[in-house]
């Protein structure tokens, strides 16, 4: 079973996201709302995450460098934000991809 790391604080798009992998896509779905308590797993083998920018505390940049110091697996950045400067330097900080939120359930498969 494919794990993925999910950390997005907006409950409602967490939900919908999780249900999305869980039923449709048979994915282990481990949701954090917080980059804080995401890096409690940081250690912990994940296939994919999909990391959300603007969360409380510690952003998802940081979070996105600090878990590339310590392990690898696809980062996939989920934002509201569609600014090229923000895509890019995500994409510098070690993000493997970037998709605008809203966005389809398709776009997830």
């Amino acid at each position: 079973m494919i794990r993925v790391l999910l950390v997005e604080d907006d409950t409602e798009v967490a939900e919908v996201i999780r249900f999305y992998l869980e039923q449709d896509g048979g994915y282990d779905v481990i949701w954090e709302n917080c980059a804080e308590s995401a890096e409690k797993r940081i250690r912990e083998p994940f296939d994919v995450m999909l990391l959300d920018i603007m969360l409380p505390g510690m952003d998802g940049m940081e979070f996105c460098q600090r878990f590339r110091e310590r392990n690898y697996c696809p980062i996939l950045f989920i934002s509201c934000i569609d600014e090229e400067e923000v895509m890019i330097r995500a994409l510098e900080l070690g993000g493997d991809d970037y998709l605008v939120k809203p966005f389809s359930n398709g776009m997830l498969s």
